[in-house]
């Protein structure tokens, strides 16, 4: 179905639409808290202790930390510097894929395994707003990889690279590094019957190996939170949200994933649904079962947490990229051709949101190759070879991929206020006693004005602060309160500002943005 050609170009695709998000701003919350922490970190000179906004941190483990650290070091402090080791332990994901795939099935599947994956909303998702989870979802892979090898193979290379994939994926995010692989192997093997591989003593050397690259980590927990942060990282993180003792809660069901799971395999996924048809049909007969059962245990596993958000399925995605590949297997030409509808109306949504809601000259180019990508998807409509769809598909991916990282984006972010302000903060060469936020603050602003902004909680601790000078970053009701209170600051700068990681669909109408957007300024007194 896809010839080395096309899977090359293709991948050169994907590998230009990672570019052009690399050099976006950081959304807030997560990616530029991360990236403030980073910044904190190198300002201290210390890796073994994780701060934030000068209080010690227990949440996530070091390794994204670290990385970016890295990165920072050799390329100076920037946000594609940030995204790098991200992007690239991502892109290492898909190559473990690959390889994976290769080990149990043939080099077609293998390859349309990747697609799937690496043309994924996920994977732009993954490498645009980088998380623990994109170095998470990349190591997990690869341990599933290599601990698919030593059992198939028996390589003694291939069990010391699972016992380092597995040390990765403890730090980038803690024991579901652990668990997924463990589940996708061992539910395998045991379907399998195949139980002197699951209990060869040989896996105490993935262990020793991954409980020599957590000691860092555990130095730096014990000194900072005691046995508590130790407990914390081994149980509270990970298992404390089933069982309760984690303090993040919300009220989703374990349906959850469910409706997650086709928007983040968009455009694969109806693939996906008859795939997994297919690999329960199949469940009896002979050959790997890993990407099945890996994806579904931990599917239900994290079903039952009680704090999900869309990103934790990301590292089971990979498998469920394999079973939809699966999934296109002796389809009817009416498969296909729903393949074809799904992409026509992704380009329209392409078409609308860059001709329309973010109308621009950049906008404007997008729309007009959308609506020639429309009719070149439909010429395939007589007879939608698998082949051709597929690579229709990728290109779909590429268009739509370019115009949100080359244009929506970036009209996007110029809602996001504290990155701006940060910014303009740095280039004025402010520093935390001249610049200060008044009941407005954020992870984004003290990760571009390069240090911790001062949190003011009312007018009363602005004005044992205020002197000449001083610039107060605030919202204009406060600003009222200000120049109620007997100041006369002068306004030096504004922007509109908007939750551009959570916007809804009426952010996208032009006529209803403005009443959404509130407004951040910047006073001198």
């Amino acid at each position: 179905m896809v010839s080395p050609a096309i899977f090359r170009w293709s991948l050169i695709g994907l590998v230009v639409v990672v570019l052009a998000g690399l050099g976006l701003d950081l959304m807030e919350v997560d990616a530029a808290q991360y990236a403030a922490m980073t910044q904190e970190m190198m300002h201290r000179g210390d890796l073994l202790h994780l701060v934030f906004r000068g209080a010690d941190y227990l949440d996530k483990p070091p390794l994204l930390f670290w990385s970016a650290a890295a990165s920072h070091a050799l390329f100076g402090v920037n946000d594609w510097s940030y995204r790098l080791p991200s992007v690239l332990a991502a892109f290492f994901g898909l190559f473990a894929l690959y390889r994976f795939t290769l080990l149990h099935h043939d080099p077609d599947t293998a390859r349309r395994a990747v697609l799937v994956m690496g043309g994924s909303a996920a994977f732009l998702l993954m490498t645009n707003d980088v998380r623990t989870d994109t170095l998470l979802t990349a190591a997990v892979v690869v341990t599933i990889w290599t601990g698919s090898v030593w059992m198939e193979r028996r390589r003694w290379w291939a069990l010391m690279a699972c016992g380092i994939a597995l040390g990765a994926g403890l730090l980038a995010k803690g024991p579901i590094a652990a668990v997924a692989p463990a589940l996708a192997l061992g539910l395998d093997g045991a379907w399998r019957q195949r139980w002197r591989r699951i209990l060869d003593p040989a896996w105490l050397l993935v262990a020793a190996i991954a409980g020599v690259m957590l000691v860092p980590m555990l130095i730096g927990l014990h000194e900072q939170h005691g046995l508590h942060g130790i407990r914390f990282f081994f149980w509270e993180q990970s298992f404390g949200r089933i069982t309760g003792e984690n303090r993040w809660k919300d009220d989703s069901t374990v349906l959850y994933f469910l409706h997650e799971l086709p928007w983040l395999l968009l455009p694969w996924s109806l693939f996906l649904i008859i795939g997994l048809g297919a690999a329960l049909r199949r469940l009896r007969s002979e050959g790997e079962q890993v990407s099945l059962f890996g994806a579904l245990s931990v599917l239900i596993a994290l079903s039952f947490s009680q704090f999900k958000l869309p990103h934790y399925i990301y590292v089971a995605l990979p498998l469920f990229a394999v079973v939809a590949a699966r999934g296109m297997l002796d389809l009817g030409k009416g498969w296909w051709r729903a393949q074809l509808v799904l992409l026509v109306m992704l380009l329209l949504a392409t078409v609308l949101i860059c001709g329309w809601s973010f109308a621009s000259p950049v906008g404007s180019a997008f729309a007009v190759s959308g609506a020639l990508a429309i009719a070149w998807v439909l010429l395939a409509w007589r007879r939608p070879a698998p082949n051709v769809v597929i690579g229709r598909t990728v290109a779909t991916v590429v268009l739509s991929g370019l115009a949100l990282n080359l244009h929506v984006y970036p009209a996007l972010l110029a809602y996001q206020a504290n990155a701006h302000a940060g910014r303009w903060a740095a280039q004025h060469g402010l520093g935390p006693d001249r610049f200060q936020g008044l009941q407005v603050a954020g992870t984004a602003l003290d990760r571009y004005a390069g240090f911790t902004v001062p949190w003011l909680s009312n007018v009363e601790e602005a004005a044992r602060v205020i002197r000449p000078g001083v610039h107060l970053y605030t919202d204009p009701a406060h600003e009222a309160a200000i120049r109620a209170a007997g100041f006369r600051p002068v306004r030096v700068a504004s922007w509109p500002d908007a939750r551009v990681q959570v916007i809804g669909l009426d952010f996208l109408v032009p006529a209803r943005r403005k009443a959404l957007l509130e407004e951040r300024v910047v006073l001198r007194f």
